[in-house]
């Protein structure tokens, strides 16, 4: 286990805001000195996933979550009043030619600018962002391929994905999140028999801006998301 002092313990779901206080509430910028770390992102994902696995019956409070250290996946949790634990891994679906554009917009002066102007995907126009959207998940999960989430575990194990692209930003509202992950089912469905050998039991769950998916490899459960 890992000695970090950010250990997080919620009594009970109405105590859930309380127990997190300001920890994982933002992250900083991309650069300058209060530039975001790695800590601050699963933070950010991880207390939002929680919040919603708490309210789905995922996890049953008494809750503990701690920072693991590598070769462990991010997080370590105890929950309900048997003390069971699992682990929770928190990765991004995006594309470096995103994440670099976020980078220079930031960087830049602009206030506005079209997506795809600083050398991100769809700077030739929008078109339907869902299906990028969808494969950009599929690539995450396709990444975990032998990693520790993945290995066989007496711990139940979650990894969260969460987009973070120009595909993601093309997606407003609740209707239009709906729809794409409609077309992340239907992406899914040729690959689902070998995506569920590789997962080897591990959970797989989208953590979207309206909705969160969770189980999204076997029961595909799509539940609108509550306002932090």
């Amino acid at each position: 286990m890992n000695s970090n002092s950010d250990r997080v313990v919620i009594p009970e779901a109405t105590a859930f805001c309380a127990a997190f206080g300001n920890l994982g509430s933002r992250v900083g910028p991309r650069t300058g000195t209060d530039k975001r770390t790695q800590d601050q992102k699963e933070w950010y994902v991880v207390r939002r996933f929680l919040k919603e696995a708490i309210k789905a019956r995922v996890f049953h409070p008494p809750i503990s979550i701690w920072k693991e250290n590598p070769p462990h996946p991010d997080f370590g949790v105890e929950h309900g009043s048997a003390r069971n634990r699992a682990f929770i891994e928190i990765t991004e679906a995006t594309h470096p030619d995103d994440q670099r554009e976020m980078t220079e917009l930031e960087l830049s002066d602009k206030n506005v600018m079209l997506i795809g102007e600083l050398g991100g995907r769809f700077s030739g126009g929008a078109g339907e962002p869902g299906h990028v959207w969808a494969a950009d998940i599929i690539e995450a999960i396709e990444r975990k391929r032998n990693k520790v989430i993945f290995s066989e575990s007496d711990d139940s194990r979650h990894l969260v994905i969460y987009p973070n692209s120009n595909a993601s930003f093309l997606i407003f509202g609740e209707e239009h999140e709906r729809v794409t992950f409609s077309i992340l089912q239907q992406a899914l469905a040729p690959l689902i028999d070998d995506f569920r050998t590789i997962a080897n039991s591990c959970l797989v769950h989208v953590l979207g801006k309206e909705f969160i998916c969770l189980d999204v490899l076997n029961a595909f459960r799509l539940l609108k998301r509550a306002k932090q």
